[in-house]
């Protein structure tokens, strides 16, 4: 993609480094890198250069002045016979706003609600679909993955650790096993302590045996062709909540999202703090922000993930999006029987119900996306499964309703899988390789400020 910026708005630069020093700091850093040598050498600068953007995102103007440094680090992430040089290249990429174009005939979207152990009726759609592609992995077709909550952690597994669904269900049961099998007495007792009925220690320490305890999520956009991530929670401590993304990608300087957000975190962090369901688990503190379960505001984040889609790929169209469901209730619509008062936890189940309902996102992205590009899959559930439950005879009938409903919507999947695969036509080949070939030769558009 070229290269156009307008002035970055959000203050970044740390108080204790002026705007001179800065500035002086990153060209040095810059100059160094490209004058190393050996490969061995642009390694250590290259890493020197990922934490200092990191430390101060507004210096990547700055770095992006100098007309040889991005198509140095493209070379590099192509050409170069040192591996772990091309991932760090490509992490420097991706901090720096920089994105390759969609690997598809356009932008392909994956959102996965919310939904507790109801996640493994996300997994069952899933692994039909994949199956469909009849070879590549949900990671190889889609260019951006967003999960919230259960979501997320299956959008952790499918991008940053790039496993296959089957290996999914796999992870996901045994840490669904694992967390959720606890006594009352204990639950109720941590509630009462800590307002978590489950131990949030057991939880953060599964998260690291399964995601990894140092992995951050900026190491996923290491291999080339990863897809975008994203992971969502909500912003617990301001006056209203709002929800704050996770990402595995910076924004181009200029390009600012609607949404609070960022890239400088662990997996199992972005993890517990889009899964930190009020009474469920503590609340997860990070840096100035107390983060909460993201499905508390968006527990269908397909909107989302189209308004970051859109500031990634300003120029190209949307070819697929794919927002699974983890189930839901065939519930009568007319009113019941008038009462003049109904107990306080109906009162309270019902507007958290409707705070966490994904089907009104469902019902607008319909009237808003072509039929042919916006796929929901949503099964049916014959029971009310609860969040955490574990129940072997009700996970059971969970997978069951997901397959009766996949049975009856095998065109759907189908033609979900078609278009995923569907290849960019001759001249967007062109167009893209044009853009790709000027990038490598420096003639991108300079900043502006």
């Amino acid at each position: 993609m070229f290269f156009c910026f307008r002035a970055v708005t959000r203050p970044v630069i740390a108080d204790k480094v002026s705007r001179t020093e800065l500035v002086n700091r990153t060209r040095g850093l810059v100059s160094s890198f490209l004058l190393a040598e050996t490969s061995v050498a642009k390694l250590s600068k290259v890493e020197e250069l990922n934490h200092h953007f990191t430390e101060f995102p507004s210096s990547r103007i700055i770095a992006l002045k100098n007309s040889h440094f991005v198509c140095t680090l493209l070379r590099i992430s192509e050409r170069s016979s040192n591996e772990k040089l091309k991932e760090r290249s490509r992490q420097c990429l991706s901090i720096l706003g920089y994105v390759d174009d969609p690997k598809g005939a356009g932008i392909r979207i994956l959102s996965i609600d919310g939904g507790g152990t109801r996640g493994m009726m996300c997994l069952e759609v899933l692994q039909v679909l994949e199956n469909s592609l009849c070879g590549p992995k949900l990671s190889d077709v889609f260019d951006y993955i967003i999960g919230v909550s259960t979501g997320a952690i299956i959008a952790v597994l499918i991008t940053a650790k790039g496993f296959s669904i089957k290996t999914c269900k796999e992870y996901y049961m045994q840490m669904s096993k694992d967390l959720f099998n606890q006594g009352r007495l204990s639950g109720v007792s941590g509630l009462l302590t800590s307002h978590s009925y489950y131990n949030t220690k057991k939880w953060v320490r599964l998260l690291k045996q399964v995601v990894g305890e140092d992995s951050a999520l900026m190491d996923s956009c290491c291999r080339k062709g990863a897809p975008k991530l994203g992971v969502v929670s909500s912003i617990a401590n301001t006056p209203a909540l709002q929800p704050y993304i996770f990402r595995n990608y910076d924004l181009l300087p200029g390009r600012e999202s609607h949404f609070k957000g960022g890239c400088d975190f662990l997996l199992w962090q972005a993890i517990q703090a889009s899964a930190a369901a009020p009474g469920y688990f503590e609340e997860v503190a990070l840096g100035p922000i107390l983060h909460q379960d993201g499905g508390i505001l968006a527990n269908n984040p397909t909107a989302l993930a189209l308004h970051e889609a859109r500031l990634l790929w300003p120029n190209e169209r949307i070819l697929c999006v794919v927002s699974i469901g983890s189930g839901r209730s065939v519930v009568p619509m007319e009113p019941t029987e008038l009462k003049l008062a109904t107990g306080l936890q109906d009162k309270i189940t019902r507007i958290v119900d409707s705070a966490t309902d994904t089907e009104l996102v469902h019902l607008a992205m319909q009237d808003l996306l072509p039929a042919d590009s916006y796929f929901r899959f949503n099964p049916y559930m014959s029971s009310n499964y609860s969040l955490d439950e574990v129940d072997s005879e009700k996970l059971v009938q969970m997978g069951q309703d997901a397959q009766l409903y996949l049975r009856r919507n095998r065109a759907k999947i189908k033609a979900a899988a078609a278009t995923l695969l569907k290849k960019p036509s001759v001249y967007r080949r062109f167009i893209r390789f044009a853009r790709h070939f000027s990038n490598l030769q420096g003639f991108f558009l300079p900043p502006v400020f």
